[in-house]
């Protein structure tokens, strides 16, 4: 028979149970950050992952992205960005035309950009790349500071060695990406041991 005093007893374990899978996953992302961001070395390709647009216009993610991959181009000049994004619902533009605009108008040459344009998500973003650059060759990934230790997993999982480029996250958004990008971290890792063959 339930009871109020089982009935709390339960939401509390419940509660303390939820707190220390968030930890978890948060754990694992400020880990992330703390051991790799900040570090800059020369690598010949860069995929700059796409996220929201407006219109011809990134937002505020996107664009903190694509202002970390103007600032490596100014250190590493000859490097070649494969900007990846595919057209979203009731869109216009591709994410990658939207960043490819964006690059070349603050000084990057066409020449140095690489468009994949047919990705819906993060694990596509990668997938598709891999046909843009030379199969076992080390590449950069450029993404906001939360999103990348889920681009690293996935990453792994397709056998490509990476150089994590963090960009910031947008102030206004922090709480929301964080607690998002933790719990997507905790249904992969679980996802991962339930079905591991």
């Amino acid at each position: 028979m339930w009871n109020r005093k089982k009935i709390c007893k339960y939401i509390k374990i419940f509660i303390i149970l939820g707190i220390f899978i968030f930890t978890y996953g948060l754990g694992h992302i400020l880990i992330d950050i703390y051991d790799n961001k900040g570090k800059f070395e020369p690598v010949k390709y860069v995929i700059v992952l796409g996220a929201g647009i407006e219109g011809n216009r990134p937002k505020d993610s996107l664009k903190y992205r694509l202002e970390e991959a103007i600032l490596y181009w100014k250190i590493y000049p000859k490097t070649i960005f494969i900007v990846s994004g595919g057209i979203g619902k009731n869109k216009k533009y591709s994410e990658s035309y939207v960043m490819k605009n964006y690059l070349e108008k603050n000084g990057i040459p066409s020449s140095n950009i690489l468009e994949e344009n047919k990705s819906k998500s993060t694990i596509e973003n990668l997938k598709y790349s891999m046909k843009l650059f030379p199969k076992n060759e080390k590449v950069g990934i450029i993404t906001n500071d939360f999103h990348m230790y889920r681009t690293k997993y996935f990453a792994n999982k397709l056998n490509i060695e990476v150089f994590p480029i963090y960009a910031k996250t947008p102030p206004l958004k922090i709480i929301s990406n964080y607690t998002r990008e933790s719990l997507a971290i905790i249904y992969y890792k679980l996802k991962e041991k339930l079905f591991r063959k």
